[in-house]
């Protein structure tokens, strides 16, 4: 039995770029699965929080429908019946993602270009046993 290829596709929400989703569209499309890693940095969270002042929604609420529209809009440009999406708060993405990674026994993990320039995302190569793909910036 050949084993199932599973994309953990690392993404931050606001940053419109995402060749990492397009890179798991792809897999699912031949029959892989995908779980998309939101990493939520300090400005997707001011933007949720801009949001729930538009809105005229307590903070929490609108955070919870930033999410959720995020989350359905990341499962439905990859397809899918399986595809998860997952929110961490950005802290200690090696750390994070590794765990992540082997919690779901993903087969493979990709990065944004943008984010692999971090002296701590470039420790997740040599940090693990799984292949890292750079996703292109547009």
């Amino acid at each position: 039995m050949q084993l199932r290829q599973h994309l953990l596709a690392v993404v931050e929400p606001n940053e419109a770029d995402d060749a990492s989703i397009d890179m798991a569209a792809d897999l699912v499309a031949r029959g892989g699965k995908a779980t998309v890693l939101m990493l939520l940095n300090q400005a997707a969270r001011d933007d949720f929080r801009r949001f729930a002042d538009s809105e005229d929604l307590l903070a929490h609420v609108g955070e919870a429908i930033a999410l959720q529209r995020l989350t359905n809009g990341y499962a439905s440009r990859i397809g899918g019946d399986d595809t998860e999406v997952i929110a961490a708060i950005w802290t200690s993405p090696v750390r994070e993602l590794l765990e992540v990674a082997a919690e779901l026994r993903a087969t493979s993990i990709v990065i944004p270009q943008r984010l692999a320039a971090r002296r701590s995302l470039r420790r997740l190569v040599s940090d693990t046993t799984l292949p890292v793909l750079i996703a292109p910036a547009a």
